[in-house]
């Protein structure tokens, strides 16, 4: 074996070049390492073995397998019923495999065959599935135990009360009171509190709800949550091995985050964050995040939920996010909601910005496409190495080769760019053992077929890593008005996506601070290394006051933007019936969320700076968007997708789903070639025509090639 620096062995693996003088053509024949598989390695079954480690550790290191995620099952409590019996977390209690994980002799394994990994050039990681879900008695609930966290208060507790109007309220105050007020009227209980009860006639001729908040026990939001996290989990890795084992160190693996924040959550010193965040005190407006309570009730919950989430970055998702990045490893993730709930912890885009490697799963033989958009996006905008994909668990031991390459392209058409096979296996216990089949490593009768696969998957990733996504439109991701409004959907913007998509419109999703953040020119709106033309909103009753505001002056500066579905009606400034989110709203569209609510039917507005606003009623976004720019691609009228990176001086198209010996635009001009990524040859590719607009091709491949 060639001689390793232990301390840099893994360091940015897979990390992949933005700018500059790129030599992407040598490194997509020949991709150096971090581009390849990295499955998730089931450590159950059987005894662990060195041996047999040792023996599948070489047959993996022949392929295009870069490293590993190792993982453990959960056993089920309706069938497991005394293992459990005690509790569990989330969908069951750890099988713990033997060594028991984390066990003295496991952690021994763990150190030796992570060097054993090193001296390969692979990496290895743990996915915390199972381990790291509270109530399965490992590292999160080791912090139960600190005294640190112990009568934490971190939970709201809202109980409403109805009072009519003639009578008087009496109630025993109950203990860790944060706050008692009446709504209508915003009216402070707090004085009418005497030898420990509540006591209040309503002074208004109407009847009311009055509201008791407690704070309960709980630590999401404590001050050192993510460093304790940090400690007992990440820094016992490096604790634990010496210098051979930490050089195999990468790809920790975050599945299911079990952090249950919510929009109850609370911290003792939320009052005070919350008044020298937003300049107000919360607690008489608390009632809001139970129920309505008038037109303020919009702009309370969007400004709790940006302080919450602020909160929750800076005590537990930068901790760890930066424990990796510092570092330069690839943390993964595969967390609830998968971007088809923007709610998930609250803000799901904010949530997933941690992660240097913005990820999902895919299911057995269905599509992840919109939640691989959601991922990228985040990764796009977060400026994030690489985008996780989790692929193809629970399909049945009848995978083949074909139907893996259609989906894996799916995917990468997405935007995802690391692929994770779900399935390898260290036993199968003689054909008695599996978990969300398949394995498709050696096990499968077409292994020797499956690692030329593995190598056609290494060049796509390495090649759709590099450089920058290049894309028209901007599509607003829906947690704002989801905040504001819980019966709201997010069905209007993901109806949408998938109609750009299948128009060969591609798109990133924004959430609000990237927003904010963004700046603009007269033809395209900045947000980090992206540049969009189009800004697209779709069923967003409600915004930040901020996001509004930048939508205007994109628009005044000349920029496009396009809506559908409810128009904004209120924000974070003052609620409901603000007559200056009105006017933003009808300057740029003209009409108002009201109006339109009501039938008018939306009209293309254009200012003195070429801005365009239009509201498009019937959500045919997709027909109007070409009318409007010449769009980067253009498929016949029965669509297609593309994928669209600018590396160096070279500009990368992916296109799927097209039909055979259609013709197609680009708008883009030079040599066009075909880059096989079967082989990694190249090979000259003909142009119908070719002018300053761009250039014309007959694509040739079959409609579910790429």
């Amino acid at each position: 074996m060639p001689s390793i620096n232990f301390a840099q062995s893994q360091k940015y693996k897979g990390y992949p070049r933005r700018g500059g003088d790129i030599d992407v053509l040598s490194g997509f024949q020949n991709p150096p390492k971090g581009y390849g598989n990295v499955p998730f390695y089931w450590w159950n079954g059987d005894r662990l073995d060195k041996e047999r480690l040792k023996e599948q550790l070489d047959i993996l290191s022949s392929s295009a397998t870069d490293g590993f995620a190792v993982s453990y099952i959960h056993t089920d409590p309706k069938v497991d019923t005394l293992f459990n019996k005690d509790g569990y977390g989330l969908y069951g209690r750890t099988e713990p495999g033997e060594p028991a994980v984390f066990s003295d002799e496991w952690w021994n394994i763990w150190k030796w065959f992570s060097g054993e990994c090193a001296q390969r050039g692979l990496g290895i990681g743990l996915d915390d599935y199972t381990v790291g879900w509270i109530g399965n008695g490992y590292y999160p609930d080791e912090l139960d135990t600190m005294d640190i966290f112990k009568g934490y208060k971190g939970e709201l507790e809202i109980n409403a009360i109805p009072v009519k109007k003639d009578e008087v309220f009496q109630y025993d105050v109950p203990a860790d009171l944060v706050a008692v007020v009446a709504w209508p009227g915003k009216i402070n209980l707090e004085t009418s509190i005497k030898n420990g009860q509540i006591i209040w006639k309503s002074p208004i001729r109407e009847d009311v709800n009055v509201y008791v908040i407690k704070a309960k026990n709980k630590y999401v939001l404590h001050p050192d949550y993510g460093k304790t996290l940090v400690d007992v989990y990440f820094n016992r890795f490096e604790n634990k091995m010496d210098s051979v084992g930490k050089a195999g160190m990468n790809y920790f693996f975050q599945d299911e985050l079990s952090y249950p924040i919510s929009m109850m959550s609370w911290s003792d010193d939320f009052q005070s964050e919350f008044q020298k965040r937003k300049g107000y005190d919360i607690t008489p407006y608390l009632p809001a995040l139970k129920e309505y309570i008038g037109p303020i009730t919009p702009k309370i919950r969007l400004d709790y939920a940006e302080v919450l989430m602020d909160l929750s970055e800076e005590r537990y998702y930068q901790p760890i996010y930066e424990w990796h990045a510092k570092r330069g490893l690839i943390y993964g993730c595969d967390n609830l909601g998968r971007g088809r709930n923007p709610l998930s912890y609250v803000d799901y885009f904010r949530a997933i910005s941690w992660f240097t490697a913005p990820g999902n799963d895919a299911p057995s033989m269905g599509s992840s496409f919109l939640e691989t958009k959601v991922s990228s996006s985040i990764a796009h905008l977060y400026n994030r190495p690489r985008t996780w994909l989790e692929a193809f668990h629970s399909m049945g031991w009848g995978s083949s080769g074909a139907w893996l390459t259609q989906q894996i392209d799916h995917h990468f058409m997405a935007g995802g760019n690391l692929v994770c096979m779900h399935g390898l296996y260290y036993s199968t216990h003689g054909g008695w053992w599996e978990w969300a089949p398949p394995c498709f490593h050696f096990r499968m009768p077409y292994w020797p077929h499956m690692k030329t696969w593995l190598k056609y998957t290494e060049r796509m990733s390495y090649l759709l890593s590099q450089g920058e996504h290049v894309c028209d439109i901007a599509l607003m991701y829906p947690t704002e008005s989801m905040q504001a409004y819980p019966d709201m959907t997010a069905d209007t913007t993901f109806n949408l996506a998938m109609k750009l998509s299948a128009a060969g419109l591609d798109y990133d999703f924004i959430d609000f601070r990237s927003l904010r953040q963004a700046s603009f020119d007269k033809s395209s709106l900045h947000i980090m290394n992206e540049k969009y033309k189009v800004m697209v909103i779709a069923g967003m009753k409600a915004m930040h006051f901020s996001s509004l505001q930048k939508l205007r002056d994109y628009y005044r500066a000349g920029g496009i933007i396009l809506a559908t579905g409810e128009l904004p009606s209120a924000s974070s400034r003052k609620g409901e019936q603000d007559k200056e989110v009105d006017e933003i709203v009808k300057e740029i569209f003209g009409l108002t969320a009201m109006e339109a609510r009501s039938g008018k039917t939306g009209q293309m507005q254009r200012n003195v700076a070429n801005g365009i606003g239009w509201y498009i009623s019937d959500g045919s976004i997709e027909k109007c968007i070409p009318q409007l720019i010449t769009p980067d691609f253009i498929p016949n009228e029965n669509g297609g997708k593309v994928l669209h990176r600018k590396v160096g001086d070279r500009d990368i198209y992916m296109v799927m789903n097209v039909d055979k010996n259609s013709e197609c635009f680009f708008r883009n001009t030079g040599k066009v070639e075909l880059w096989d990524a079967q082989n990694g040859t190249i090979h000259p590719y003909p142009v119908l025509r070719q002018n300053e607009k761009g250039t014309w091709l007959k694509l040739k491949k079959e409609y579910t090639n790429s």
